[in-house]
C-alpha cells in the first residue's frame, strides 16, 4: 500500500520526543523549539504526499478539508498540549492568543489590540477561563502527577510531568488524523472481516476505524505507535479505537 511504502524504513526520533516531554513546562523551551521538534514524528510526512492529481492537491480528504488544513489542525493540537502544560508561565497567552511572527506568545494589551482577531473575546477567555480545571484534566489523565516535596517538617505537593505518558500523547497526536487522507486508506483483508462492518475488499472509509485497523493488524507500519511499550499501546488504542478521542476537544 502507499502507506506502507511511504513509512518503510522511517523511525521516530524517540530521544527528541522524550526531550519534548521533559522540557515542555520549562519556560526556556520555546514554541519555536517545540515546533522544530515535531519533526521527530515521521507520520507527519504523510501530509506531504502528492498523488500527482489536482484532487489530491486540493481536498481528497474524508473531512472535506484540504491536506494543508488538516496538517495545520494537527499542529494546532500539538500546540494545545504545549500551552496547557505551561499555564504557570506563557501558556495562557499562547493558548488564548497564539504567537507572533517570531513564535513568541502574544500578550494582549487591551481590547483594541489589532494583532489578533476578536481581542475582546481572547482577553475575556484568558481572564475568565477555569485554568485549574484544565490542569485537573491533565492530572486525571495521568499526564501530570502530584509529588510531595520537602522534608519531615514541611512538605508541599508539586505537579510534575509524567514524561512517559506525555510521549504517548504526542505520538497519538502525530497519527490521530492521518487516515483522513483518502490516498492511504487501508483495504480490509479476508482474514480480518468483518471489521466494523467492512468486508474483504472494502476500503475502510471511516478515518477512526481505518487507524484502528492499522493499529490492530499492521502496527509495524506506524513507528510512533509501534515502538511504544505494550502498556502505552493499550492506552493509545483505547483512546483512539474505543473512546474515539477527538483532539478538536482541545
Amino acid at each position: 500500500s502507499i502507506l506502507w511504502r511511504t513509512m518503510e524504513g522511517l523511525q521516530t526520533d524517540w530521544a527528541v520526543a522524550r526531550r519534548m516531554a521533559s522540557h515542555i513546562a520549562d519556560p526556556k523551551y520555546t514554541a519555536a523549539q517545540f515546533n522544530h521538534d515535531l519533526l521527530a514524528f515521521p507520520e507527519l510526512n504523510l501530509y506531504l504526499l502528492d498523488a500527482g492529481s489536482k484532487a489530491q492537491i486540493g481536498t481528497n480528504m474524508s473531512s472535506g478539508r484540504t491536506i494543508g488544513d488538516e496538517y495545520q489542525r494537527t499542529v494546532g493540537a500539538f500546540f494545545a498540549i504545549y500551552w496547557l502544560f505551561r499555564t504557570d508561565s506563557d501558556g495562557k497567552d499562547g493558548f488564548s492568543n497564539g504567537v507572533d511572527d517570531s513564535m513568541t506568545p502574544i500578550v494582549l494589551l487591551d481590547t483594541a489590540d489589532l494583532r489578533v482577531t476578536q481581542p475582546e473575546k481572547r482577553l475575556a477567555f484568558k481572564n475568565n477561563a477555569k485554568w485549574e480545571f484544565f490542569k485537573r484534566l491533565l492530572v486525571n489523565a495521568g499526564l501530570l502527577e502530584e509529588k510531595k516535596v520537602g522534608n519531615v517538617f514541611k512538605s508541599n505537593v508539586k505537579l510534575v510531568v509524567n514524561e512517559k505518558r506525555l510521549v504517548s500523547l504526542l505520538a497519538l497526536t502525530a497519527i490521530h488524523d492521518i487516515m483522513k487522507m483518502n490516498l492511504i486508506l487501508p483495504e480490509c483483508q479476508k482474514e480480518h472481516e468483518p471489521f466494523h462492518g467492512y468486508m474483504a475488499g472494502d476500503t475502510i472509509g471511516d478515518h477512526d476505524h481505518a487507524l484502528s485497523y492499522i493499529m490492530e493488524h499492521y502496527p509495524s507500519i506506524l513507528p510512533s505507535f509501534r515502538d511504544l511499550d505494550e502498556k502505552e499501546k493499550r492506552s493509545v488504542k483505547f483512546t483512539q479505537c474505543n473512546l474515539c478521542f477527538n483532539h478538536g476537544w482541545f
